[in-house]
């Protein structure tokens, strides 16, 4: 039995209306519903509640349906991205940061190279990111397609940088 039929079995068994429920775990009423629906699944804080409130052991609520257990690892793993949000930014400030102060010896061709260094960082970034996202939404394909035109950008990017960098070079 899923969770969402074993919160409105149990709710129902205890002659509970949604509203009374939601009081004692402390959500709202549409909360109640979206579970009972399926259309979200509780948090680990709610299944706690829950358990608590229908005097189950969270091995009842839980072990019969690995959504809720899925749902939380899934939500864990996003969590645990949160690294990669810093891994671009930061290597490019570091980037900057040598380049400003080696600026006065640098030719427009070293600045440009270091400029094109950082925005590729942040690309990278970017992509890993938006692939482990993709990954956990289970839209592997869409961002298999959309890392095709990213691929496509970047060795434009590339190209136009290493133009721009010889017509520096020629001025």
């Amino acid at each position: 039995m899923e969770i969402s039929q074993r919160i409105k079995l149990e709710r129902q068994t205890l002659k509970w209306t949604q509203e009374e429920l939601a009081d004692k775990i402390f959500v709202s009423k549409r909360t109640i519903s979206n579970w009972e629906t399926g259309r979200t699944v509780p948090d680990i804080a709610s299944v706690l509640c829950l358990a608590k409130v229908f005097h189950v052991s969270l091995d009842d609520l839980l072990l019969e349906d690995s959504t809720v257990v899925n749902e939380i690892k899934r939500r864990e793993e996003i969590v645990n991205l949160s690294w990669v949000y810093f891994i671009g930014p930061v290597l490019t400030a570091i980037l900057l940061i040598v380049m400003m102060y080696s600026l006065p010896e640098m030719s427009n061709t070293g600045a440009v190279s270091f400029i094109s260094a950082a925005s590729l960082t942040n690309f990278f970034t970017l992509c890993v990111f938006k692939g482990k996202i993709a990954q956990l939404k289970g839209n592997e394909e869409k961002f298999k397609k959309e890392l095709k035109q990213m691929k496509i950008l970047g060795i434009v990017t590339i190209i136009l940088a290493c133009l721009f960098t010889i017509a520096l070079h020629f001025i």
